[in-house]
């Protein structure tokens, strides 16, 4: 876990390198398996009691194909943009509003800022909800299975069973 003290922040900067272990940061995605840890090179700069994290994230990623089930590596390379403030926001009772402002914003306390969720938040977002190997991928024959995108199959098409009405009235004259 990475932690900064917001008062050993000096006034030009604290600039930051670490890494953290996908596990330590409980970074979980269906289909992807975080084969290195988490490189973060991040600035924290003061300004009043609010500091302002800037950098970036890189990673690579083991996933598995949507389309055609084949794992590629993918790298990320995650620009990071923050503010944290003191104190946490202050919470109503029942469903409210939350101004854009507040929703953007971290929130430190007792002096210390933990990056964790910053860089795990990051991440996720970072991560593809629907990875491909390549984005013209070609996927698998529905029919036999063969992989689209190295061979071709002697499949005939389906045909479309909206349209089979259709062929049924051609084939009854």
């Amino acid at each position: 876990m990475t932690e900064v003290v917001v008062s050993n922040i000096p006034d030009e900067g604290l600039m930051l390198s670490f890494q953290e272990d996908a596990a330590a940061l409980e970074l979980t995605a269906p289909g992807a398996r975080f084969i290195q840890p988490v490189t973060a090179d991040v600035l924290l700069r003061k300004a009043g009691d609010a500091v302002s994290v800037t950098g970036r994230l890189a990673l690579s990623v083991m996933f598995e194909c949507v389309d055609c089930l084949r794992e590629f590596l993918a790298s990320f390379e995650i620009p990071v943009e923050a503010q944290y403030l003191p104190g946490s926001p202050s919470l109503v009772a029942g469903e409210h509003v939350m101004p854009v402002e507040e929703a953007e914003n971290y929130y430190y306390r007792d002096d210390v800022i933990k990056l964790d969720d910053l860089v795990r938040e990051e991440v996720l977002l970072a991560i593809p909800y629907k990875p491909l190997c390549t984005p013209d991928c070609r996927g698998l024959c529905p029919q036999c299975g063969v992989d689209l995108n190295t061979e071709t199959c002697q499949c005939a098409p389906t045909p479309d069973p909206r349209l089979a009405a259709l062929r049924q009235f051609f084939k009854n004259p």
